[in-house]
């Protein structure tokens, strides 16, 4: 995918580069990294060659040291390696800086972090057809013994209750002025998970670098909790149902009826599916504002895993088939989508 999306970019003149840079979010230990670029070196080595720097931002200090140990000192890749501790919401948010203003052709790359990063719960008011935000209000004793209805006070032991006020929060304004269809039908089917860090984060790549291909790669579907007793279908009641809601899940396998109810002291994974046809359809959005900007056109897409695999991958597909044909890259994994950002050729 690096390799086919970068050649023609590189080839083009338009952006006065002579290289080009593959940034990474949420890289975990290193691995991917390490993987890819060692590929890129051992099959691509001309694209290697013009690679200026591969940045991975992550939020974990313990994961920017594990990558520190992985590339900077276990590598023959260190010298094109850079690797910057910083929270995804302050990139979405324009708080932090991210990349420098640039027409270098350039790679974002995003595996399995859009599940966990924040999102905002929106919701149409029915007479006035306000957008409205979930806020955490905070339960204080009068609160808790004021005669407010069981089923918004559920688990006492919680301090938090979700109330919906006028969307007030700056990057989710900006993200519904630049596509209204995010908060069309709201009414209808009720309240609606947006993806605002990832969507940020985003605006912020195009906005510095026009000439950017884009790989975000997760789960579009996740099971409902796997609640056992009818107590926990009540607790789901704590917070409004709504389109995309998380799984919550603790560090034991146990899941939780929503993300509010689960225990004070136990550590979760909150897990968000992503719907990549709306995310699809804001990325043509953000890039029909400043098209002009860009060395060549780009096609996006919303993408099967295994069809971009298939794509972009098929020799190492076929190396991991089974007799019978079976492949775990394809024939696993059903509920993973891409979102793909290419020149428009590689776009099928």
């Amino acid at each position: 995918f690096v390799s086919s999306s970068m050649k023609p970019m590189l080839e083009s003149k338009k952006h006065n580069s002579d290289g080009f840079q593959i940034v990474e979010l949420g890289g975990g230990r290193g691995t991917n990294a390490k993987a890819l670029l060692n590929h890129l070196q051992l099959h691509h080595n001309d694209v290697y060659d013009r690679l200026t720097e591969y940045t991975i931002f992550d939020t974990s200090p313990t994961l920017h040291e594990l990558q520190r140990q992985n590339l900077k000192i276990d590598s023959d890749h260190a010298f094109k390696i850079n690797l910057v501790n910083v929270d995804m919401m302050e990139i979405a948010e324009g708080t932090s800086p991210f990349l420098t203003h640039s027409n270098i052709p350039t790679t974002l790359i995003a595996l399995e972090l859009l599940d966990n990063l924040p999102h905002d719960k929106i919701a149409k008011c029915f007479e006035t057809d306000e957008i409205l935000q979930a806020e955490l209000i905070p339960l204080d004793d009068d609160c808790k013994t004021s005669g407010a209805s069981s089923e918004a006070i559920i688990d006492t032991s919680k301090q938090y209750h979700e109330e919906f006020s006028p969307a007030s929060d700056p990057l989710l304004q900006n993200i519904l002025s630049i596509d209204p269809s995010l908060s069309t039908r709201l009414a209808s089917s009720g309240p609606r998970w947006i993806p605002s860090v990832a969507l940020g984060v985003l605006m912020r790549l195009f906005e510095c670098r026009p000439n950017s291909a884009v790989a975000f790669a997760d789960f579009d579907w996740l099971p409902p909790p796997d609640l056992s007793t009818p107590e926990d279908q009540r607790l789901m009641l704590a917070a409004e149902p709504a389109l995309g809601d998380p799984i919550v899940t603790d560090m034991k396998g146990i899941d939780h009826p929503c993300y509010l109810t689960s225990p004070p002291d136990a550590l979760c994974d909150i897990l968000f599916p992503t719907d990549f046809a709306r995310m699809a359809s804001f990325t043509k959005s953000i890039l029909r504002r400043d098209n002009d900007r860009r060395a060549i056109p780009v096609s996006v897409a919303a993408m099967k895993q295994n069809d971009f695999l298939l794509q972009y991958g098929l020799e190492e597909v076929n190396k991991t088939k089974s007799w019978a044909g079976y492949s775990p890259l394809i024939n696993d994994f059903g509920n993973c989508s891409v979102l793909a950002v290419t020149p428009h050729h590689l776009c099928k």
